[in-house]
């Protein structure tokens, strides 16, 4: 949280878990830049990541389309 990154074009989450999730989400998506991409990995594949991004989306009122990508993973674009 504490790194000095000023924006983002991509953010790629691997965190498995809720709170790790979070912990990734809380700090980091607030500086992808509009326009950039958000990749979740283990969306499909484990419920407590799918529950947190699910939360974390709906608490931010990001709802931009989420697109799948193979092996369980999703992506969006986050709006302009």
């Amino acid at each position: 949280p504490t790194a000095p990154v000023g924006k983002l074009a991509l953010l790629r989450a691997d965190g498995d878990m809720y709170g790790s999730t979070l912990a990734i989400l809380e700090p980091l998506y607030p500086k992808v830049s509009p326009g950039g991409y958000v990749i979740i990995d283990d969306y499909d594949a484990v419920p407590a990541c799918r529950q947190a991004v699910d939360d974390y989306r709906r608490a931010h009122g990001v709802t931009e389309l989420m697109e799948p990508v193979p092996r369980g993973a999703v992506f969006w674009r986050k709006g302009v």
